[in-house]
């Protein structure tokens, strides 16, 4: 059939135009240059039985649904995801506080034990003081 299409392409060639022969040109002319061939068609689509065949609206939908299908699927699993770190984020923080306490109650103690024994020391002097005054008025 190709070989009677390119016979006429090429005999309406010879006597036509120039603008017939463009046209023929992007038609039949293969890359290879052996025009005797016939053109090579996709061969997935090709060898597929004309029932099961889909025609370029239905695979455009197909892929449309498979492209909304898989943003989707991007979307909660970015989600998810965002989910874990702020989980992960608000566990980190919780450690931190706690250890911020603990060492605040470290440090408290610390300074407290500090100060008790700056308030007894200051307690001793002042009963050393006291003591000697005491004794100085028990001996009058």
């Amino acid at each position: 059939m190709n070989l009677e299409i390119y016979s006429e392409l090429t005999s309406n060639t010879k006597s036509s135009s120039s603008t017939n022969i463009k046209k023929v040109s992007t038609i039949a002319r293969r890359v290879s240059g052996k025009t005797w061939k016939q053109p090579k068609t996709a061969t997935r689509r090709s060898q597929l039985p004309r029932s099961l065949r889909k025609n370029w609206n239905e695979r455009l939908k197909e892929r449309n649904e498979k492209e909304a299908l898989k943003m989707l699927e991007k979307e909660l699993k970015e989600e998810k995801e965002a989910e874990k770190k702020r989980k992960i984020e608000v566990a980190l923080k919780r450690k931190q506080i706690l250890e911020e306490k603990e060492r605040q109650e470290k440090l408290a103690a610390i300074y407290s034990a500090k100060k008790l024994k700056r308030l007894q020391r200051r307690k001793n002097e002042s009963n050393k003081k006291r003591g000697s005054q005491k004794i100085y008025k028990r001996v009058r």
